[in-house]
């Protein structure tokens, strides 16, 4: 059996920029947020991992996915972060800006194969105990939200569209409207993505991020040769900057997935039938 263990991403850097087997021995590990951590916010991402189940440690229910080793990579993630599979609560991604709000009722919503995922979104936030929010991602940015204070927390997948469309502005003004957060407390992780090293873009991201960015849109493009590439974790941490969230309160992961293919699921890398690895964040048990 698989003895799941956490360690921060720190102390695993090296080891998945060198594209290792994440499992240790017999340890299976979770990618964390140091900030986060230092709070005691449970939270991990999973990772690909060669040889794990059937595809690799893949999270995701998409077809032709076998549902029952689906199911179990959840059940031994989760065990590697420290929350319990059925206190999940998961969304219809859409690539879109939509924000909703999870109740302890929702508990388990979209956890097993075949369960209704809560609502057709990119966000969830929560300030309730016993649910563990989740997003799923091969490329598109997970951002991961605390604040401290209330406390509240939050799950966001960012892809291009979802960038140009300020979900994690929207993740941040839903916050501070349910909860009555204030951004310049909030805590933000930003995780691995495609990198901009081999994020080539077409005029419509181009486009989309100008409107979005207006003049500030150049911190994120980047011209090689004739080709654009786009900086979606730039573009995120000024989006979460201009919502008002403190500089210093951003981590921001350097990993580009393609890159670092490996160890993470990749659409640019893998083609589109690749897995999924799950972000994760809760605040505990009831």
């Amino acid at each position: 059996m698989t003895t799941a263990r956490v360690v921060g991403a720190a102390e695993d850097r090296d080891a998945w920029r060198q594209g290792a087997v994440v499992v240790t021995g017999s340890a299976l590990i979770a990618t964390r947020s140091a900030r986060l951590a230092a709070l005691g916010i449970a939270h991990g991402l999973t990772r690909r991992v060669p040889g794990l189940g059937l595809a690799e440690g893949n999270v995701g229910f998409g077809a032709p996915r076998d549902p029952v080793d689906a199911w179990q990579m959840r059940q031994s993630w989760c065990a590697a972060v420290g929350v319990d599979p059925d206190s999940l609560v998961a969304v219809r991604q859409t690539h879109g800006a939509g924000v909703v709000c999870a109740t302890r009722a929702d508990a388990g919503r979209g956890a097993r194969p075949g369960s209704e995922p809560l609502a057709a979104a990119d966000a969830i936030i929560t300030a309730e105990s016993g649910l563990t929010l989740i997003t799923l991602h091969a490329d598109c940015l997970p951002i991961l939200l605390c604040d401290p204070d209330t406390p509240a927390v939050a799950a966001v997948h960012a892809g291009w569209r979802g960038t140009v469309g300020d979900v994690a502005g929207a993740t941040v003004r839903a916050m501070e409207r349910e909860f009555d957060s204030r951004p310049a407390s909030l805590i933000a992780y930003v995780g691995p993505g495609i990198g901009a090293c081999c994020y080539e873009v077409g005029p419509d991201v181009i486009e989309g991020w100008r409107n979005a960015a207006g003049p500030a849109a150049a911190i994120a493009l980047r011209q090689v040769g004739p080709a654009w590439h786009f900086d979606g974790r730039r573009a995120n941490r000024w989006l979460l900057e201009r919502a008002g969230v403190a500089r210093a309160n951003i981590e921001v992961s350097d990993v580009c997935t393609r890159c670092h293919g490996q160890a993470w699921f990749s659409h640019r890398g893998q083609g589109a039938a690749t897995g999924r690895f799950a972000a994760m964040i809760s605040l505990g048990a009831m």
